[in-house]
């Protein structure tokens, strides 16, 4: 059997081993006698995280951006010529007649951008995917001429309450030299005049900063890799951002960035840096556009990217859409009341020591803003349970006595791998497990939810019978393997054999299953990334590269749990310290500085409602319109759960059908959300408060 210092990696889910040679350890536990010491081993091989492919990112976009920088040294070319010649353009149109009267717009954004590659575009849908906002991308070189009148209205009816450039001249290069607009000249008079017409709000996600953009021409640019621009926000932007930390500065990072001052009074400054340059900053025209605009670019795996989009599609739709966002904190530690094999060789099982350790770290990461509703989901192997598996086991008396601050999930009763196993052997795992707990008395035990050992069996017909059989209706998937993956942000992925079961999609990460203490962790990722690093991390760079890995999940709004094992809650140092801690400790740290709400941790089931409901919501064809009389109309297709940001209401104006749409409400992030029941085919008018 290979030991851990074979070729290791992070995650059982993603470990599996191509080896024909390797024993399965796991396969056998069932027959190990009691006198027989149990522990987990797993076929192993190294697995790369986003933390790579975030390095390798931002020294790509730093070795592209010089050219831009050249252009701002010469006047007559490039992006400079073609603002100036936009300036030109939008100067001599004909002034915007009065704003429509009694017009009524569709909840739903107008995505322009110059070409399918354009750098902010990933960022903007992920915005809108995550919130399940509906939006319509329009690119510009792909139906040259085509964004006319008729597809933006239709009399008094808009069809779009925002509109978001990926870039504010929609600027590209047809041949690498030469710089010119997307759109037309009568398409930018047509979109200009939509957003008068109908008091619809414009987002620039990025852009070179104009006088038709409120700033005065830049006097610099730079790429601020390694050096952030950092920004003070005004009292103007706090209303658009209630989920923000407005008084530390904010930093962008990782982009081109230019500097530019406001012009003059109609440009309303949200963020500042120290020497007067507006980062963000609110154009008022004279038609009544509001157009908002950013001097820095954007992508979906930025920092400031994704804490900026929530609050940009709140102000872009004036506070009301279709859509929410939350924040989760689940972590699901897989193999409690089992030994693993350890890095480098060993093995570890936790003891009541740990256990307390665990329960005393959890109490104090409830008090802080991110952690307040956080609990532990411990994911059991019952196995471990029995009297003689382990010498002097003091952990299995210590939880039957402190339980209940913890959330609790089978993972089948030996380990076993099931992607091979019969029937009755797959039922005998379930079946046993759930005795197990009832033995154990596990508070909130549900026999409806599993995590599978290595996520295995996910694809055998004769154990998904056996979990359906069983009660099992939700499973975990691994989403760094493509076919667990989900379609969209947030919804779940039905089993590959049976649809009725659905799976989880859950996150794995580099904080590996086979470390207990800052050395083995250190040893073990220095082992696998040393060369490509091209030195040894420190743990606290390792905790620090971690935590931003899942601090994007929290800030993205992945409802997807995170998977960890039980040595990863070792009290490493007597003093209360486990390395799952450390990292939640250091997300919390960054969390802090961005964010003023906790996140949410709900229960394996209650998360899979989650799922189900963003599904259905999906599928629904909803069609929200707001009304000229402070109404909002929604219609479905399917019927669905469908969330309103924003919306206050005031009773039912009117519906369709013999049953009155069920209505439910709640504050979450310094926002409304309203959530609206339909059935298929129906229609509701809500009053607005």
């Amino acid at each position: 059997m290979k030991n851990a210092l074979s070729s290791p990696s992070g995650s059982e889910e993603a470990v599996r081993s191509t080896n024909a040679t390797q024993p399965d350890v796991m396969s056998n536990k069932s027959s190990l006698g009691t006198t027989q010491t149990l522990r987990v081993s797993f076929p192993q091989k190294p697995v790369v995280f986003l933390d790579i492919v975030v390095k390798r990112f931002t020294r790509s976009v730093a070795a592209s951006r010089p050219g831009l920088l050249a252009k701002l040294d010469r006047p007559a070319h490039g992006v400079l010529a073609l603002a100036l010649g936009l300036l030109l353009t939008l100067a001599g149109r004909p002034a915007a007649h009065a704003a429509l009267t009694n017009s009524s717009t569709d909840l739903a954004v107008l995505v322009v951008s110059a070409t399918a590659d354009d750098a902010a575009l990933p960022a903007i849908r992920q915005a809108l995917d995550f919130l399940g906002t509906p939006y319509t991308v329009h690119v510009a070189t792909a139906q040259p001429g085509s964004l006319t009148a008729e597809k933006l209205a239709t009399g008094t009816r808009g069809f779009y309450s925002s509109v978001m450039l990926t870039d504010s001249q929609l600027a590209y290069s047809p041949d690498g030299s030469t710089w010119t607009s997307a759109l037309s000249t009568p398409e930018w008079a047509t979109l200009t005049q939509y957003q008068a017409d109908f008091g619809v709000r414009q987002i620039n996600w990025s852009g070179y900063p104009t006088p038709d953009t409120g700033f005065n021409w830049p006097t610099a640019a730079f790429d601020s890799t390694g050096n952030p621009a950092r920004g003070s926000w005004t009292t103007a932007a706090r209303s658009s951002f209630p989920y923000l930390v407005t008084t530390h500065q904010f930093a962008v990072s990782n982009v081109w960035t230019y500097l530019a001052t406001p012009l003059d009074t109609n440009t309303t400054v949200w963020l500042a840096d120290a020497q007067g340059h507006a980062l963000i900053a609110v154009k008022q025209h004279a038609d009544g556009r509001e157009v908002l605009s950013m001097t820095f670019d954007n992508a979906p795996w930025l920092t400031h990217s994704i804490v900026l989009s929530h609050g940009l599609v709140t102000w872009a739709n004036k506070g009301l859409f279709l859509g929410e966002r939350h924040t989760y904190l689940s972590a699901q530690i897989d193999d409690v009341f089992l030994a693993d094999e350890m890095w480098p060789n060993g093995e570890f099982r936790q003891s009541a020591r740990d256990w307390a350790a665990t329960i005393a770290w959890q109490n104090k990461f409830r008090t802080r803003t991110l952690g307040r509703n956080f609990r532990y989901d411990m994911v059991f192997n019952g196995l471990g349970t029995v009297p003689g598996q382990y010498e002097n086991d003091d952990l299995t008396p210590y939880v039957r006595t402190n339980k209940s601050m913890f959330k609790w999930i089978s993972h089948t009763y030996t380990h076993l791998n099931l992607d091979n196993v019969d029937y009755a052997t797959a039922l005998s795992e379930i079946t046993m497990n759930n005795q197990a707990a009832s033995g154990m008395g596990l508070p909130g035990y549900n026999k409806v939810n599993m995590v599978t050992g290595q996520i295995s069996g996910l694809q055998n017909p004769q154990f998904i019978k056996a979990a359906y059989d069983a009660g099992i209706r939700y499973l975990v998937s691994d989403t760094s393997i493509p076919s667990h993956r989900p379609a969209s942000p947030n919804v779940g992925v039905p089993n590959f054999v049976d649809p009725r079961i659905l799976m989880i999609p859950r996150h794995a990460n580099n904080l590996f299953f086979n470390v207990s203490t800052p050395e083995e962790w250190t040893g073990e990722y220095n082992h696998i990334y040393r060369a490509y690093w091209g030195r040894d991390l420190s743990y606290t760079e390792i905790v620090d590269n971690q935590a931003e890995l899942l601090l994007g999940f929290l800030l993205k709004g992945d409802v997807s749990p995170l998977m960890f094992h039980q040595p990863n809650l070792r009290d490493y140092n007597g003093a209360g310290n486990t390395l799952l801690g450390d990292l939640l400790d250091a997300v919390a740290n960054k969390y802090e500085k961005l964010y003023n709400f906790p996140a949410l941790s709900p229960t394996m089931n209650n998360l899979a409602v989650l799922l189900q409901r963003r599904q259905d919501y999906n599928a629904s064809g909803v069609v929200a319109t707001r009304n000229a009389d402070n109404t909002v109309t929604l219609t479905v297709t399917k019927g669905a759960r469908i969330p309103v940001t924003g919306l206050v209401s005031g009773g039912i104006v009117s519906f369709t059908g013999t049953v009155a749409p069920v209505i439910s409400a709640e504050n979450y992030a310094g926002q409304r959300i309203t959530y609206v029941t339909l059935a298929a085919g129906a229609s509701v008018t809500l009053k607005r408060n």
